[in-house]
């Protein structure tokens, strides 16, 4: 075995565990967290000559960012595409929606379900999320409306999304 690939074999073999159970915990879902860790093996391995010049910091360091950072983007795709699905409108077309009576009426039930969770939100937050998916209003012209300011709008949505993020990660 050539040398690169008996150290990143033991790369592997060191931090793989690790780097799952970190992955793990931003996906709660186990065969994503470990696709995550795979994919930076691999690119570790594509990469090797250039990362092997020296770095001020340890190649744990370097790994457990690129697990948490691929983690992470992962987490805000998914979280995007959560979010993208909610803002459908009932009538609205879309040129990538399948245009079936069983299509619709998922994606009827899903909003649905999505717009009673909404509901249950403080006022504020509700109303806030509400007026930028709806209405598509930016952070100011809601701080407008509500007569408060922007920041306190910018923290309720942060909220709303997180109660959103808590509720789609739960289900």
């Amino acid at each position: 075995m050539a040398y690169p690939a008996k150290a990143i074999e033991l790369l592997y073999e060191t931090y793989y565990n690790g780097l799952t159970r970190l992955a793990l915990e931003f996906t709660r879902d186990e065969i994503t967290a470990e696709d995550i860790v795979q994919e930076v093996f691999l690119y570790v391995w594509k990469n090797h000559k250039r990362l092997g010049q020296y770095h001020e910091q340890s190649i744990e360091h370097y790994l457990t960012r690129a697990v948490r950072y691929k983690a992470i983007s992962h987490y805000k795709q998914k979280i995007k595409l959560s979010i993208e699905l909610l803002e459908f409108r009932n009538n609205s077309t879309s040129s990538w929606r399948v245009n079936s009576a069983e299509s619709g009426m998922m994606e009827r039930e899903i909003i649905n379900e999505i717009r009673l969770v909404i509901a249950t939100f403080p006022k504020r937050e509700r109303e806030c999320l509400l007026m930028k998916m709806d209405k598509e209003m930016t952070p100011d012209q809601i701080a407008e409306v509500q007569k408060v300011t922007r920041k306190a709008v910018e923290r309720s949505l942060t909220s709303a999304y997180k109660r959103l993020r808590k509720y789609l990660k739960s289900r």
